[in-house]
């Protein structure tokens, strides 16, 4: 049993790697933004999709407030309300929210051009199939979304595309195979263990990080440790707010 655990070990360091490129910060580590900021960073979002001009991010910004202060309003009268609602007034509530967003939809469409209005349809569709797989991602999936992350923060060419994609690819192989063999083998670590570990992670990340040096130019290089060097940072503050 203690062979197969240790024979994990090998795994492990580009676990560690996939960890720290690929883990996105908790629900606690997101940064709490009011109304307002919400409103401002959506609008932003929806000006640089959309491409609207002053007006039209002057006309979506009165509808983002009045729809987020809507909402505000909803949250504070939900939680002061401690009766279960009736099966009546679930279904009232659902179409009152149906006629809410065809409403939204319409202000939105009289807002656009057809080709703006296109795009946000789509965007909305996009936006209910997210929620609809409750944001779960295959393995395939989280990859292709850091590898285009990297592509935009490292300005990666095609040959380094393909690279990062093949590195990714095959991590997360690997840790498909430690995965399976951890759960197989219903093993804990013990002292000895957790230090053999942790040296394997150390030895692992230190050949991945000179795997992504080899792809890299010296700018792409240095913009990859600092990105390493800021999510080590934010893992450390949210382990000390967990203590």
């Amino acid at each position: 049993m203690k062979k197969l655990f240790m024979a994990t070990l090998l795994f492990v360091g580009i676990v560690s790697f996939a960890q720290e490129i690929n883990q996105k910060p908790s629900h606690d580590q997101r940064e709490k933004l009011t109304p307002e900021q919400r409103v401002e960073k959506h609008l932003q979002k929806l000006t640089a999709d959309l491409s609207l001009d002053k007006k039209q991010q002057e006309q979506v910004k009165q509808l983002l407030t009045e729809r987020t202060s809507k909402t505000e309003k909803f949250k504070t009268i939900r939680k002061d309300n401690k009766t279960k609602p009736t099966a009546e007034e679930k279904e009232a509530f659902k179409k009152q929210m149906k006629a809410k967003k065809q409403a939204n939809d319409a202000k939105m469409k009289a807002i656009l051009n057809a080709d703006q209005y296109t795009k946000w349809t789509v965007l909305q569709k996009d936006h209910k199939d997210h929620k609809g797989r409750g944001n779960h991602k295959t393995p395939q999936e989280r990859d292709q979304a850091h590898l285009q992350k990297l592509t935009t923060d490292l300005n990666l060419n095609a040959d380094q595309q393909k690279q990062v994609g093949e590195l990714l690819s095959d991590r997360s192989t690997k840790m498909t195979m430690l995965k399976k063999s951890r759960r197989d083998s219903g093993v804990t670590p013990n002292e000895a263990d957790k230090k053999a570990i942790k040296k394997q992670m150390e030895e692992d990340h230190k050949a991945a990080d000179t795997k992504m040096k080899s792809i890299l130019n010296a700018d792409q290089y240095k913009k990859w440790t600092a990105i390493q060097k800021e999510h080590k940072n934010k893992m450390k503050e949210h382990r000390k707010g967990k203590m």
